[in-house]
């Protein structure tokens, strides 16, 4: 009977121990799902699709899958994080229309989140063709907020949508086909002009102008490039005030009806969005580099709709200045003076709405010229005096250049009238004055010691050195008056020991 009983204990035991091992993980198990999950949208419509997540009262800090789409008949525009869960991607969102997948895989740090209706991801689609599209998880894995990240995934549910043709839309009953009855109505708007033009405003104002003999004007506000108008006014408005719309591409379709029977329908078509730019970053490309006072900035944003425009910057208290980005993909700031600024980043959507950067500090540090050794100080009289020796030989080439050359073209013409003469032997005298002149100082160069002929290679490398610097700087910006007439005496300098 004790052994019985024991045995029993053994085995309860066991079976609660397996229970907790198996039973607990099944209860914490994660689903993956879309929203919406159906729906009818037609050819050229877009819509926004959420990938969701229930943790099924689990904690969990990761989840990573491949969303798989007809690329036939859908196409990705854009990806949104905004009202994520997760603030922490392993790897950024990333789609591929040619492929027909989009990947994600994102966490968050401890406790990690619970809950029914997680938003992971949202993307938004357009409708390409028509049919039924379905989208489909893979490389699913939900990773438990346990330490060991236990993979607490069970089922992704799929999502199904039924794409209609526009063809298959009701078109009007009777229409006229001469185009002259089309060209007699227009549309334009006061508040969204430009058709191509996305706007912030979402109380668009329309005015129509139609023949004097029309009896109704027929309209239809839709997301379709083609659509029926079905509203009657009767008798014809001039004008139509539409509030509040939501975001994306919008179509007003407009006829109207006069004793000639229904006039063609025209379309116009405007642009909303509402919503700022997301995830500004401002990253300095260049940091190691404080000296410049160019400072070039490596600018990000998101806007899910009509795409980011430009970015501005403002310095201080100084004007906003729109920024142009470089053959280096990098966006470089006006010049500045040194010292310590504030610097302000916006990034600007095709609608003009804007997010602005968190104030950040720029430092620019002034370029100091080192100070002259002083055996610099002691052989710089010597440079200037061999510099200009150097100058006036070439400035008396210079200047009797035109005499040489008109006293050998006299010579060619008088020819034996002065041949021999006195002119003659004072110019033989002068040049063997002058030769004589350059042999005496040749020779006392080349008596030089050779400790004299080594400081003055010396100083010939930190000349260079010091020119190198020089032209580093103008790189950057122009050099200043004192700067320039530097570099210039340097290079007379350096040229001079070159000689040498």
């Amino acid at each position: 009977m004790k052994k019985e009983g024991r045995a029993q204990k053994i085995f309860l035991f066991f079976g609660f121990f397996i229970f907790l091992l198996f039973g607990a993980r099944a209860a914490n198990a994660a689903t993956l799902y879309f929203s919406p999950s159906s729906g009818n949208f037609t050819v050229g419509n877009v819509f926004t699709v959420n990938v969701l997540v229930n943790t099924e009262n689990a904690d969990i800090n990761n989840a990573e899958a491949t969303v798989n789409f007809p690329s036939g008949l859908l196409e990705v525009i854009s990806i949104s994080k905004s009202g994520s869960i997760f603030s922490l991607w392993v790897e950024e969102p990333t789609f591929s229309n040619s492929a027909g997948t989009l990947s994600l895989n994102g966490g968050l740090p401890t406790p990690g989140f619970k809950g029914v209706s997680g938003k992971v991801i949202g993307a938004v689609f357009r409708v390409k063709k028509a049919g039924l599209a379905s989208l489909v998880f893979s490389s699913t894995a939900v990773r438990a907020n346990d330490g060991y990240g236990t993979d607490v995934f069970r089922t992704g549910t799929q999502a199904r949508f039924n794409l209609i043709s526009a063809e298959s839309l009701p078109s009007p009953k009777k229409e006229i086909p001469p185009e002259k009855v089309a060209e007699d109505l227009q549309i334009s708007s006061s508040t969204h002009p430009d058709q191509d033009k996305w706007y912030s405003n979402n109380d668009p104002v329309f005015q129509f102008k139609i023949p004097s003999d029309a009896r109704e004007l027929n309209l239809v506000l839709s997301r379709n490039e083609k659509s029926t108008p079905l509203i009657r006014y009767v008798p014809p408005i001039s004008e139509k005030i539409l509030e509040d719309l939501e975001e994306g591409v919008w179509y007003l379709h407009a006829n109207y009806r006069s004793s000639s029977g229904l006039s063609q329908t025209i379309t116009y078509k405007f642009q909303i969005d509402t919503g700022l730019p997301e995830n500004l970053e401002v990253i300095r490309a260049d940091p190691q580099d404080t000296t410049n006072p160019n400072p070039k900035f490596d600018l990000r944003a998101i806007d899910s709709l009509s795409g980011i425009d430009h970015y501005e910057a403002k310095i201080d208290n100084g004007e906003w200045v729109k920024l142009s980005i470089d053959d280096s993909g990098y966006y470089p700031l006006p010049s500045q003076t040194p010292g310590r600024k504030q610097l302000i980043v916006r990034a600007y959507d095709q609608a003009d709405n804007y997010i602005e950067s968190l104030v950040q500090e720029l430092q620019i540090e002034a370029i100091i010229l080192p100070a002259k050794p002083a055996w610099y100080v002691g052989f710089e009289p010597v440079l200037e005096m061999l510099a200009k020796g150097f100058d006036a030989i070439i400035n008396f080439i210079t200047a009797h250049l035109i005499l040489l050359v008109a006293l050998l073209a006299l010579g060619a013409i008088l020819g034996q009238l002065i041949a021999r003469g006195i002119p003659y032997f004072a110019e033989e005298i002068k040049k063997l004055q002058f030769i004589a002149s350059e042999y005496r100082t040749s020779k006392k160069l080349k008596k030089l010691g050779s400790k004299t002929k080594l400081e003055l290679k010396i100083l010939e490398e930190d000349i260079k050195k010091e020119l190198e610097l020089l032209n580093k700087i103008a790189a950057h910006r122009s050099l200043h008056p004192d700067e320039q007439y530097l570099r210039d005496k340097l290079k007379k300098y350096y040229s001079t020991l070159r000689k040498l």
